[in-house]
Order: structure tokens, then sequence, then C-alpha cells
């Protein structure tokens, strides 16, 4: 698929939400943050409340401001980016009336940032600092805090969202991400799943193709809502039979839309530029359509 079409920087801020849902509320997300009437554009700005401390290796150096530029699967840290990314924060500081000792700065890439890295050694001289697993601190007496994500090297189990938010995702990185779903805010995933689906549609038949309806519902914990649903139908009649009637109808629910969603209509349609809200408003209209009938 041509990534032309994928707003990588979208999914980016999604991941985010996802990375920090535990600290929603001492955080404020700004996205593509103007910084005057031209072209500026910063990537994603994150608030934090002074007091709050996040217990998080990419959070390690979060300050009260907290400046985020991402580099898309395909992109890479040159000296040219680097320069802006650094550039940005000063601007932004200077026209917020922000000092550089409550500013950040995190530039997250895909691939090793070996360019800018060497750039930051051998002609700014500051120093690189490995902080942990694909994270690259900076160090070189500035006021400013910086830091380098290599994503594709994060731990899984301290940075899902941020580590699979790639193009070439395999089988059980796709379970990941389906298992852990349905932890979070729906709001974050389906826009973070609408730019993984794209990146990965050809991952995504062959995984329809060996997995059964039933298991990706079991997954997700759909099918545990559908069921619940259905319950909740059959209760509402206020008869026995009723109650099973509606608990079947629940689960047969849940299969269609998985059918219809997952197989039929996510491939063919992700094709053609539907967005994964039209997706689902296409399902729940067949949904609707099928339990009138």
């Amino acid at each position: 698929m041509s990534e032309s079409r994928i707003d990588w920087h979208q999914g980016f801020l999604s991941a985010l939400k996802l990375e920090f849902q535990a600290y929603q509320d001492a955080l404020e997300f700004l996205s593509e943050v103007n910084l005057n009437a031209k072209p500026f554009r910063i990537d994603a700005v994150i608030k934090k409340k002074h007091d709050v401390v996040i217990h998080k290796p990419i959070a390690q150096i979060f300050r009260t401001v907290n400046i985020l530029e991402y580099k898309s699967p395909e992109d890479y840290l040159s000296v040219e980016a680097l320069y802006k990314c650094l550039g940005y924060c000063y601007l932004y500081a200077a026209l917020e009336h922000h000092p550089l000792t409550e500013v950040s700065l995190s530039i997250v890439v895909s691939r090793y940032p070996r360019e800018g890295l060497k750039h930051i050694r051998e002609v700014l001289g500051w120093g690189v600092y490995e902080q942990g697993r694909g994270i690259h601190l900076i160090g070189g007496g500035e006021p400013l805090a910086v830091q380098i994500i290599e994503s594709r090297k994060l731990d899984e189990g301290e940075d899902l969202w941020l580590k699979d938010l790639r193009d070439n995702l395999e089988e059980e990185n796709l379970d990941r991400i389906i298992l852990e779903s349905k932890h979070y805010t729906e709001e974050y995933m389906r826009a973070y799943m609408d730019i993984i689906v794209r990146a990965n549609v050809e991952l995504l038949e062959e995984y329809m193709g060996k997995k059964t309806v039933e298991e990706v519902l079991i997954k997700t914990g759909w099918a545990a809502e559908f069921e619940a649903r259905g319950k909740a139908e059959g209760k509402a009649e206020g008869k026995a039979e009723g109650e099973a009637r509606g608990k079947a109808e629940g689960e047969a629910r849940g299969k269609v839309q998985g059918k219809a969603s997952a197989i039929r209509q996510t491939l063919e349609l992700l094709r053609s530029g539907t967005s994964a809200e039209e997706l689902m408003r296409l399902c729940e209209e067949e949904l609707k359509a099928l339990s009138e009938s």
C-alpha cells in the first residue's frame, strides 16, 4: 500500500495517548502546534502538571512542557531535521514564554538515527547515553532536555503502542495489539488501529485467514460485550425464553459484525480509503438491518 495515504502523525498522537492513558488527568495533548502564521508546526506537545511523575522510560526526561517530533517509518533523522527540532523548541519557548529549564524534546524515529547521532557526537560535541532500550539521552550542557527514541527497540511491555506504530508488523505483533486493545479508550484505539490496518493490509488479510471470528472476538473482549448486550435485551422482555433468545441473538450479531467488518468490509473498504469511523458506521447499519429482519 502507498504510504502517501497513511497519516502517520495522527497515528503517533494516538500512540502517545495510549502510552500515557493512565496519566490523562494530568496531561494535556496538543497536536500540530503552529508556531506562527508560517507553516512551522510541531507534531505534538504534552503539557504535564508540575507535581506529576510519569513512571515510563520514555517520560523520564519529561518536564512541564514536552515537545515531541516524529519521523515516519520511511523517514530518518537528518542533520537538517535535527536542527529543525531543536529550533522548534527554542522558538516555542520564546513565543509561549517558557524557560528552557521547563522544556524537553523527544524525537521519535523508527530506524537507528546514525546520521543524527554522529553529528551530535562529532560536530556538536554532545554526549549520547543509553537510557534504556531504544532511548538515546543527549547531554550537552544545554538547559533543554533532549532524547532520541528509536521506537522499534522499545520494550513492548512498557511502550507497546509506539513500538508497534510501523508498517512491517508480524502476526505476533497484531495478536498483542488486539489482546491489549480492550484495556484502552475506544476513541484512542480507533484512530490508532486505522493507521495500523492501513499500513499492514496484507498482514491483516493473512491474519484473518488464519483466525476464526470467535478467536478475534474473544481476544478483543467483544464476545463478552455482545453476550452481555444480548442478555440485557432478553431481560428487558421479561421472559426467560426472551433472555435466551437475546443472548443467542447477541452472540450471532457479534459473529456477523466480526465477519462483516474484519473480513469483507475492512479489506475492501480500507483499500478504497474508507476511515475506521466510516467502517464502524457501515457495520452498525448492517447489524440494525439484520436485527429488524
